[in-house]
C-alpha cells in the first residue's frame, strides 16, 4: 500500500434514520473522526451514509403513532427497559431522546441524503444530523417532504423549492434500492454497520474508542 493510500480512510455507514442506535453511532463516529483528525491532520477521511430500511413494512405515506408502533413491535415490558437505557446512553452524547410523534418509512430521507452526498459529502453529514435531531429530539415527521426540504435548505443542500421538486420525483429511488440490496447481499441485517476501507465492519452504536481502533486495523502510517 502506498503512503497516499494509507492517508485515506473510507467509512461507509449503513444506517436508518428511525434507528436510535444509528443516531448514537453517528455521534460516536463523529467524535472518533474528530479525534483521529487531531492526531493525523493530513489524513483524508471520507464518510458516506448508505440506506437501510429497518422495517420494510412501514408505509411511506401513512404515519403511525410512534409509541403505539413500539408497543406493538416490541411489547410493553421491552419498551419499558429500552427507553430508559436509550435515554441514558443518549444523554452521554448530548442527545435528548423524545419518544412522541409519528413514524413511517424513510425512503424519501435516504434519497435526499444520497442527493446531498453526491453534491458534497459534508453536506450529507450536516443534513443527516439535522434529520436525526428533528426526528428523535423534536418529534418531527420523518416522511414529511416539507420538513425534509426545509432542512435541506437550512444546511445548503438545495433551496426548499428545489428539494420539494426532487422529493416529488423518483430520482435516486433505484439507486437507494440497489444500495439496500447490496447491504443485504453482504449479510448486513442490523444497523448501524460501519465498513472501513471495504475491509472491516463494526456493528452497532459502539463507543468512539472502538472506531478509533481503525488506525490499528488499517496500520495507518502518517506521512
Amino acid at each position: 500500500m502506498s503512503a497516499s493510500q494509507q492517508q485515506q480512510i473510507s467509512l461507509a455507514v449503513v444506517s436508518d434514520i428511525i434507528c436510535p442506535w444509528c443516531y448514537i453511532g453517528y455521534k460516536e463516529l463523529t467524535n472518533a473522526v474528530k479525534q483521529f483528525k487531531q492526531i493525523h491532520p493530513t489524513a483524508k477521511v471520507d464518510v458516506e451514509y448508505r440506506p437501510f430500511l429497518l422495517d420494510p413494512m412501514l408505509n411511506c405515506k401513512e404515519p403511525l403513532e410512534k409509541v403505539a408502533y413500539f408497543l406493538k413491535k416490541f411489547g410493553e415490558q421491552r419498551v419499558k427497559m429500552m427507553v430508559p437505557a436509550m435515554n441514558q446512553r443518549g444523554a452521554e452524547l448530548g442527545i435528548t431522546f423524545r419518544w412522541g410523534g409519528t413514524i413511517r418509512q424513510t425512503t424519501s430521507a435516504h434519497r435526499l441524503l444520497m442527493f446531498a452526498y453526491q453534491k458534497e459529502p459534508k453536506l450529507q453529514l450536516a443534513l443527516l444530523e439535522k434529520i436525526f435531531e428533528a426526528y428523535f429530539e423534536q418529534e418531527k415527521d420523518i416522511g414529511s417532504h416539507e420538513m425534509l426540504a426545509a432542512l435541506a435548505e437550512d444546511v445548503g443542500v438545495a433551496s426548499k423549492a428545489e428539494a420539494l421538486e426532487f422529493l416529488a420525483s423518483d430520482k435516486l429511488y433505484k439507486e437507494i434500492q440497489t444500495q439496500i440490496m447490496e447491504a443485504q447481499g453482504k449479510g448486513i441485517t442490523g444497523v448501524p454497520c460501519t465498513v472501513i476501507n471495504q475491509k472491516y465492519a463494526i456493528s452497532g452504536g459502539q463507543k468512539s474508542d472502538v472506531y478509533m481502533d481503525v488506525r490499528a486495523r488499517l496500520r495507518y502510517v502518517p506521512p
